[in-house]
């Protein structure tokens, strides 16, 4: 699950560099179709049992919303509010954990909050939370969204690239139409944008996305969303030598107290 968020944030210090120019109502799509034909072979190969292939389809449909949801947030918003809203996942898990009884230590509860706190220093700092309403509310889907992920596809039997296999084709079957829309912006690509494509596929969907369900197998969702909340951290550290951008006081204490919050939901 660490792996993953590093593998993400390392993808979000990139994008700045070399996927600037590709537009979302192209990447997405791209990114969604690529992904399913790579991972088509497995799925082939290995179909999902019949008993998950209903529960599959709602992972599908859940990454989908946590994807488009994302790229809607920061198109209203910023980037930072887009990235802090959709980690509100873990909190929400807790809550809805909460509510179902589920008895929590104090710690447990505490180092979510921390960790939320963390992401606000690190993500937002003292610019604080830009967009209108409609913004917030993409960005709230997006973490109802990326929580329903996590959720729907903790224990699941099958193997974790084959379900993601499945998750993609769901959101390329989704996006199809909006990427026939814009078929004549796909041709005007050059190599630049088609090996940050590639790489969007392979090393920020694929093997990250993989990743996280094989760590959701085992670990539970409101922890993987946590765990999953090192990215924003893992994005910063990359982007000092990588994008030039100098670590800020606030963002190496946020980085602290979200590493705090996961220590204190380690079991």
């Amino acid at each position: 699950m660490a792996l993953a968020a590093l593998l993400w944030g390392l993808g979000g210090a990139l994008a700045g560099r070399f996927m600037r120019e590709i537009p979302p109502e192209v990447l997405i799509p791209l990114r969604f179709l690529l992904s399913f034909l790579l991972l088509l072979p497995l799925v082939l190969a290995r179909p999902p049992h019949p008993d998950e292939r209903r529960r599959l389809l709602g992972v599908g449909l859940a990454l989908s919303g946590a994807q488009a949801f994302y790229y809607l947030a920061i198109h209203a918003t910023t980037v930072a509010t887009g990235i802090f809203l959709q980690y509100l996942a873990p909190s929400l898990l807790t809550l809805y954990a909460l509510l179902k009884g589920e008895r929590l230590p104090g710690r447990a509860l505490f180092g979510v909050g921390l960790a939320l706190l963390g992401a606000y220093l690190l993500v937002v700092g003292p610019e604080g939370l830009r967009g209108g309403a409609l913004g917030v509310a993409y960005g709230l889907l997006s973490a109802v969204s990326f929580a329903a992920y996590a959720a729907f596809a903790h224990g699941l039997r099958t193997p974790a690239f084959v379900a993601l296999g499945v998750a993609t084709g769901v959101g390329a079957l989704l996006s199809l139409p909006v990427l026939g829309l814009h078929g004549e912006k796909v041709l005007a690509l050059g190599p630049a944008q088609w090996g940050a494509v590639a790489y969007l596929v392979t090393l920020g969907t694929v093997v990250p996305f993989g990743l996280f369900l094989l760590g959701v197998r085992t670990l539970p969702a409101r922890t993987a969303t946590l765990v999953a909340m090192l990215e924003p951290l893992s994005g910063a550290l990359f982007a000092w030598p990588l994008a030039g951008e100098p670590l800020r006081p606030e963002a190496l204490l946020g980085g602290g107290m979200i590493l705090g919050g996961v220590w204190l939901n380690r079991r």
